[in-house]
This record gives C-alpha cells, sequence and structure tokens, in this order.
C-alpha cells in the first residue's frame, strides 16, 4: 500500500492526472475498440480475482458482464487472462483459465485472434480451427526473461495499407482527440 500512495503522490506533485496521459505515442485499450488498417481490435484488462491486483473480478456473472462487452465480430482481441484450455496452465498442472471468457469467445465474439499472458508458463499458440490463441508472456513464472516476443502478421488489402501509412498522423490525433472528451 505504501508503494501505491508513493506512486500517486509522485503523480500528483509531476501534475500527472492520469497515468494514461503519459502515453503520448501509443494506443490504450480498456474496454475500449479500435480499427486499424481495416483491423478491429478491442482490448480488455479484466482477470479473475488474484490477491489485490488491479482489474479483478470474481469469476461467473462479475467477469461474463465485462465479457458481454466485448462486439462480436472483432479481428483482434486483447486480454489480460486466458480463456480456459488454451495458454493457462499453471506448472502444477492447474488450469487457471477463464471458462466464461473461452465461452464468449468461441460462441460469440469469434475473433481471428486472441491474444493474451497472465500465466507465465502457457506461453505459446493454440487454435480451436477458427480463432488463434496467443499467449505471449515473455517472463517466466519468476518475471525473468524466457520467451521470445511473439510476432505474426494480419493480412490487409493493399490500398487500406497504403491509405493508412499515409494517414496514420491524422488518425492518431483524431484518436487522442477523443480520448480527451
Amino acid at each position: 500500500m505504501a508503494l501505491k500512495q508513493a506512486l500517486q503522490a509522485s503523480l500528483a506533485s509531476s501534475k500527472v492526472t492520469s497515468p494514461k496521459s503519459l502515453l503520448t505515442n501509443a494506443i490504450y485499450l480498456e474496454d475500449s475498440v479500435i480499427e486499424l488498417f481495416g483491423i478491429i481490435i478491442y482490448g480488455t484488462p479484466w482477470q479473475p480475482r488474484v490477491d489485490n491486483w488491479a482489474f479483478n473480478l470474481s469469476r461467473g456473472q462479475p467477469l461474463l458482464d465485462k465479457w458481454n462487452n466485448i462486439p462480436a465480430g472483432v479481428d483482434v482481441l486483447l486480454t489480460h487472462t486466458p480463456p480456459l484450455g488454451h495458454g493457462d496452465m499453471m506448472l502444477d498442472g492447474q488450469r487457471m483459465g477463464c471458462v466464461e471468457l473461452l465461452n464468449s469467445v468461441c460462441k460469440r465474439i469469434k475473433p481471428k485472434y486472441h491474444v493474451f499472458s497472465h500465466i507465465h508458463e502457457g506461453y505459446g499458440c493454440t487454435s480451436d480451427g477458427y480463432t488463434k490463441f496467443i499467449n505471449c508472456c515473455i517472463c517466466n513464472e519468476n518475471l525473468e526473461q524466457t520467451n521470445a516476443p511473439v510476432i505474426f502478421d494480419i493480412p490487409v488489402h493493399p490500398h487500406t495499407k497504403q491509405f493508412y501509412l499515409q494517414n496514420v498522423k491524422k488518425i492518431m490525433k483524431r484518436y487522442h482527440r477523443s480520448e480527451k472528451k
């Protein structure tokens, strides 16, 4: 708790109103969506309750309510926690994934890619035949970097890519303006 108070005091003394305001060259997705190069990306940080960490919710209806906010048909789903059965196995063999997330992903959302981390031991890729599940955690359970970053390509139409590359500065300015509202 002392660390949290020290960080809050430091931000206040620096006149930082929100940690998000420090991200000047990034897009922060917290229960939100963005379209880039024609690719629809949705990000959400929630996870089943673990100690006193941020973005904790109880399993069951509280998490399902969050997953129900994710629009169907996104191309890339970014979550912190894995779905049950995909990149969620601990060293002791226990699965830590979220069953509500798995059902939401497979039955309703149906993204092409579901990218997550949280379970450090679950690094790697799996598929259910439609969605590619990617646990991209680069560190092990001791927080030591042991895994390579996961890099993958998503095909886009050449004209779409050219348009976005020519207009990326305008698009980013528009995005950051809408964040401030």
